[in-house]
């Protein structure tokens, strides 16, 4: 380097750059702009007026040093030799894409290089390429316009220098900024964020955009009446956008801002980097009209016009956002400078610019509004981007359509997205005939009533035997009461005494309340006390004793074994006695399921027979379960999931195998899958990563649920065999969704409705929100519980 003219400062947005140009493996800050050019061109007079541009600039000679230093500075040298090289033929394109790709070494200045490619005798491509730390979107078209005014041979004005700029930002009143800034963004509650955090930076795609004449003419006349600029207008929509992405109402992005003073004298012509980038807050109400939202967000802006010269790391500690805005309006005009060239015709002009945003977009105004919007492609699909940018021309037209339009009532999804989400997503059909849960089971054990229905270590009772023993407790119980909105509580293990006993209760028309007699006694007395059930039933009452009759008590040793069916007795019953049995409307509750308490105290969740009906008959089709189908009754009997074990096995004619006390995984498990042959199963994915790998060639249809299941277990279970992820609440009778067979290798999805179910994601004003949009999950249809 050539002895020092000049140390400069940074200005806060170059500190930045300059920050990922060090850090950063891939340095994307790039710029570029090119120059088609027809008609005699004299290309070493071109190289001169070029050469003239540093002369004129001393800052577009600076670099940027920060070894031994305490913060980095730009050192500008006395002269710099201009990189500057002509090439003949060849493709102009990859030429502009091999001079993006040098990076530039911000120690070795220039930071900026010219191409000048010759594509015939009277036409040629000008690539002008330089680091964004040295210009800034509105100088690049300053600088541009000199160069062909030298090459021209105009005279002209001596340059404002850029260091007038750096000491009129080093005068400003930094500490009253960042209380204004304190102000503006006091209460903002975390960053708002619509993407992951990214790798490396990689060069954005593009997609555009733009409105038509008549519409940008009356989206200009709507801001003019509003006293607003069409920046707010980009600025509160591009707010109401990302506040759909994210499901905030309060949200902030980031505006980048000129930067140029305008109490400055002649910085309108300076070159170099002003611009800034500031955080914009857009707080959104429901109720309040389109039209007072861009009035109100014009004066919060305007009151903190006078501090956007503050950097972004001053305003603010953290990350606050990760898209941003830009208006250009820069001051270029390709027409006005074919008119200035004489014989020299401009025929096109490109630019390319870049950031580390997830999503930048950028307005150019003119005759048609366009809308651009750059985005990480390993962060969004160009298919992505392009239906944003739809939601955001969307939300223009609804704006010019009608200014008065409450904000609540703005939707982001077009006419086709609305309609897949809420009702192609959702058209899941109508619910079967119905059946009550006793009811899917007595029309399986009508078809092969010799068919094994359920097997407790020696116990194996046919589909008949198992109704006969149903009936005949069913018929004791109406002797005592138990009808139609009443209540039984069964205090059972896991057993085939718990199976007799559901199905019973359900014959004489009440309902079920499972209870694990393992839990602790006093979790025990509290739902027996909140439920307050017309009849306990326990292992003494199957094994003889009378029933606890409400109000009353039994002693509190009930054993902790049931022998499987003990009491019940192995007579067949009368035929007239099993039609007897009370008429159930779908309505009527079938069980009470608690709640585990995790939030609050435990709740007994009433389930009706409507739901049961059609999840029955969606999940034997899907599980792909058969009669010759053995499935494992796995869960606690006080967990909805043991409801959905014995579904899964009655509603095929399928055995319902129950396991030994005290095996809830491990090697236990393993050996219990392999020896009785189970075809299907329920299990939590903790209890499913505690099994060990075996063959168990015969385990067809495996069903995870109850807790999130990571892509490790997916590796370990899903080849060979039929693996399903299941989701939904209590009180959506089981599972409201279920996905299709898992891939290894898949994070494993909640699938889709189920049969006459309808699930929607909706935001904190209950609007359907866009794909891949989080948002709260709603769900409806007769599926759903009666309540608590």
């Amino acid at each position: 380097m050539t002895q020092v003219q000049d140390i400069l400062p940074l200005s806060p947005l170059q500190q930045g750059l300059f920050f990922h140009a060090l850090h950063d493996e891939h340095d994307v800050y790039t710029a570029q702009v090119t120059l088609d050019l027809e008609g005699p061109l004299d290309a070493a007079r071109l190289r001169d007026a070029a050469e003239r541009l540093l002369v004129r600039h001393p800052n577009l000679r600076a670099a940027f040093w920060h070894e031994d230093l305490s913060r980095p500075v730009q050192v500008v040298p006395e002269r710099v030799e201009l990189p500057w090289r002509e090439v003949s033929g060849g493709d102009p394109d990859a030429v502009a894409a091999e001079e993006r790709a040098r990076r530039f070494d911000l120690a070795r200045p220039p930071l900026l290089r010219f191409a000048l490619v010759r594509l015939a005798s009277d036409r040629h491509r000008l690539v002008l390429t330089n680091h964004h730390i040295l210009l800034d979107g509105w100088s690049t078209p300053l600088l541009i316009t000199e160069l062909l005014a030298l090459y021209l041979g105009a005279e002209a004005a001596p340059a404002p220098p850029y260091r007038d700029y750096l000491a009129w930002l080093n005068r400003q009143d930094r500490a009253a900024a960042r209380e204004a800034w304190d102000r503006a963004l006091d209460g903002v509650d975390g960053p708002t964020l619509v993407a992951p955090a990214a790798t490396a930076p990689v060069p954005p795609g593009r997609v555009r955009t733009e409105l038509d004449p008549e519409t940008t003419r009356a989206l200009t006349r709507l801001a003019r009446r509003r006293g607003v600029t069409v920046n707010t207008v980009l600025q509160a929509l591009w707010g109401i956008l990302v506040s759909r992405l994210t499901g905030r109402d309060d949200v902030v992005f980031g505006a980048i801002v000129s930067g140029r003073p305008a109490e400055l004298p002649g910085v309108e012509r300076m070159v170099g980097l002003f611009i800034n980038t500031v955080p914009v807050r857009v707080r959104l109400s429901p109720g309040e009209p389109l039209g007072e939202l861009l009035e109100r967000l014009q004066d919060e802006q305007a009151e903190l016009l006078p501090h956007h010269h503050l950097g972004l790391t001053e305003i603010h500690r953290g990350v606050l956002f990760d898209t941003v805005t830009v208006l250009e309006n820069y001051p270029f005009d390709p027409s006005a400078a074919d008119t200035a060239l004489g014989d020299l015709r401009l025929t096109g002009f490109g630019s390319a610019d870049a950031h580390h945003y997830p999503l930048a977009l950028a307005a150019v105004p003119g005759d048609r509004l366009v809308l651009r919007l750059d985005h990480r492609p390993d962060l969004f699909t160009g298919e992505q981007a392009e239906r944003l940018l739809g939601r955001l021309r969307s939300l223009l037209t609804a704006l010019v359509a009608d200014p008065e339009v409450p904000v609540g009532r703005l939707g982001v999804l077009d006419e086709a997205e609305h309609r897949q989400i809420v009702e192609e997503w959702n058209d899941t059909g109508a619910p079967p005939p119905g059946r009550t849960l006793p009811g899917v089971f007595e029309a399986s054990a009508a078809r092969d009533p010799r068919a094994t229905a359920l097997v407790d270590g020696g116990t194996v009772l046919t589909y008949g035997e198992l109704n006969d023993r149903a009936d005949r407790l069913a018929g004791l119980l109406r002797e005592r009461g138990i009808g139609p909105e009443r209540l039984v509580a069964l205090v059972l293990p896991r057993s085939a005494g718990l199976v007799v006993a559901a199905l019973a209760v359900g014959k004489a028309g009440g309902a079920y309340l499972p209870v694990d007699p393992g839990y602790p006694a006093e979790r025990i007395a509290y739902m027996l006390g909140d439920a307050a059930p017309s009849l306990v039933i326990d292992e003494a009452f199957l094994s003889g004793a009378e029933p606890v009759m409400a109000g009353t008590e039994r002693p509190a040793e009930t054993g902790t074994e049931s022998e499987s069916g003990t009491g019940i007795g192995a007579g067949t019953g009368a035929e007239a006695e099993r039609e007897a049995g009370a008429r159930i409307d779908l309505r009527h509750p079938a069980y009470v399921i608690y709640t585990s308490g995790s939030t609050g105290r435990p709740k007994g969740v009433v389930v009706t027979h409507e739901g049961i009906s059609a999840f029955a008959e969606f999940q034997r089709d899907r599980l792909g379960v058969g009669p010759e189908g053995r499935v494992l009754q796995f869960a606690s009997p006080s967990f909805d999931a043991s409801v959905m074990e014995m579904l899964m096995a009655f509603a095929a004619g399928a055995a319902l195998v129950i396991p030994p006390a005290g095996v809830y995984g491990g090697a236990a498990l393993a050996e219990v899958l392999e020896h009785e042959r189970i075809t299907h199963a329920l299990i939590p994915p903790a209890a499913l990563a505690s099994v060990p790998e075996a063959p168990l060639a015969g385990f067809r249809t495996l069903v995870v649920g109850g807790d999130a299941c990571g892509p490790d277990l997916v590796d370990r279970w899903a080849p060979g065999r039929r693996m399903i992820n299941a989701y939904g609440p209590t009180e959506a009778t089981i599972a409201a969704t279920m996905s299709g067979p898992l891939a290894p290798g898949e994070i494993p999805p909640i699938g889709s409705p189920i049969r006459a179910a309808r699930v929607y994601v909706l935001d904190g004003w209950l609007r359907p929100v866009p794909v891949g949009v989080a948002g709260e999950l709603y769900l409806a249809g007769p599926q759903l519980a009666r309540g608590y």
